[in-house]
């Protein structure tokens, strides 16, 4: 059968020459390292019109110290107010209307990402001032005390919304004195103080080629994306710069209860969390069906005992967070404040029967043709395969195709699921924060038992 696409790899053969070796194509996945050590990837697909492009780069809050935390989503923010070629937040934003697509941003507990999508005709221009927001930003004084005040306003929409906070107060208990307890937007003291000394040093600390992931997906040339934006890295990235030096502080689950009165709130949002695998483990996708099995839809364990058989609650459920050392299975609810103590002990029990009896087949089938269904939906994105692509290749190690990945689904059996929550849903490892509790309704270590 003909190559389908005989130019690309034409033009990547004749175009680096002696360096051709660093293009590797595998399951129409190319990828290349630039001579600086920034890894880029492109995945063609050529029947839709669209690209979509994410700059990423490998670290985010979990790589700050203590003085340090919120000066990666403070960086997120404050470069979009200016760069070398694009001096003002007027212009881009100007820019990013200009290409008729989306362009945004955020930060994470490991990684940072500036991305967009276009038509493929405006791929030069997003991957230019994607490329300027992530190498050259000004980082002047007026407009980080400007960009402040908007994050301090984000910070007090985080706290005014019981889901965000309840989710925060989890995380910097369960991990208490390791990285992933950090918050990401930072403490509200903190962000007040930092100057553009504080900015400039924490982003070229951590702006460096090596740590700079850029991925590609949609109607791409290859050969064209790399000789495009190759240049641009070469010309603006600093080079012969030493590696970083950063210690990510190790991330041990704590077992905890934590209740925290708001008279404001109307109910009170509970998060429960287990220990459950890493990025790389070998449980990884069968905690993620234990999860699925546990509270993933209208028929999961936790929806029919909490909602349909005791009303405990409108709205309920379970997810995983891998990071690179740890991990958590969560459960999250919210009910009135007096109903509390009993959806905890109702939702624990549950975890204990299955932990103890184990899911059935029925149960893993239906877990396993959920999980499926959603990534073969993601395929139809050119945003959710270059997302993918990206998460696979800084966390997982290597880059599956859609066919390996549905094969990993498959594999899980049934008793690698029932072991898995024997392992991860003990009462004795559970951590709870509860936001908005009320006087003698508070969660007591006796409603865990």
């Amino acid at each position: 059968m003909p190559d389908a696409n005989p130019r690309v790899k034409k033009f990547s053969l004749d175009f680096f020459g002696d360096r051709q070796k660093s293009i590797i194509m595998t399951n129409k996945l190319f990828c290349h390292t630039t001579s600086v050590g920034t890894e880029i990837l492109v995945q063609p697909i050529h029947a839709i019109r669209s690209c979509s492009v994410g700059f990423w780069v490998r670290r985010g809050s979990c790589h700050e110290d203590h003085s340090e935390e919120g000066l990666a989503h403070f960086i997120e923010h404050t470069v979009f107010k200016g760069t070398d070629k694009y001096p003002t937040a007027e212009i881009i934003s100007e820019i990013s209307d200009y290409l008729g697509g989306h362009i945004d941003a955020f930060t994470g507990k490991e990684s940072a990402c500036f991305y967009g999508k276009v038509l493929r005709e405006r791929l030069s221009d997003l991957v230019d001032l994607l490329c300027d927001l992530v190498t050259s930003p000004k980082f002047e004084p007026d407009e980080l005390a400007r960009e402040r005040n908007v994050i301090l306003e984000e910070i007090n929409q985080s706290e005014d919304q019981p889901d965000d906070w309840a989710s925060e107060l989890f995380y910097q208990h369960f991990w208490q004195g390791g990285s992933l307890s950090h918050s990401i937007l930072g403490r509200p003291d903190q962000v007040r103080n930092y100057t553009a000394s504080n900015v400039r040093d924490f982003f070229f600390k951590t702006y460096r080629p090596k740590n700079l992931l850029i991925v590609a997906a949609g109607d791409i040339d290859c050969g064209d994306f790399i000789s495009l934006l190759e240049p641009m890295l070469l010309k603006r990235l600093k080079q012969d710069l030493p590696e970083d030096s950063i210690e990510v502080k190790p991330n041990l689950c704590h077992s905890f209860i934590q209740n925290v009165q708001r008279k404001n709130l109307n109910q009170t949002t509970v998060v429960m969390g287990f220990p459950a695998p890493c990025h790389r483990h070998a449980d990884r996708i069968a905690a993620n069906l234990l999860c699925n099995i546990l509270g993933g839809g209208m028929s999961s364990r936790l929806f029919l005992e909490l909602r349909e058989r005791h009303a405990l609650c409108y709205q309920l459920g379970s997810y995983t967070s891998h990071y690179s050392d740890s991990g958590a299975l969560q459960i999250a609810a919210a009910c009135a404040a007096n109903k509390v103590r009993e959806l905890v002990k109702r939702a624990l029990a549950e975890c204990g029967r299955l932990a103890a009896n184990g899911s059935t087949q029925a149960e893993l089938d239906r877990a396993k043709l959920q999980l499926r269904t959603s990534l073969v939906f993601s395929q139809e994105s050119n945003s959710s395969r270059m997302f993918s692509i990206a998460h696979q290749a800084m966390h997982m190690g290597s880059i599956l195709d859609i066919d390996q990945q549905l094969a990993e689904i498959d594999d899980v059996t049934l008793e690698q699921v029932n072991r898995v929550a024997g392992e991860i849903l003990v009462p004795e490892l559970v951590g709870i924060s509860a936001l908005g509790t009320k006087r003698g309704c508070e969660i007591r270590d006796c409603d865990c038992g």
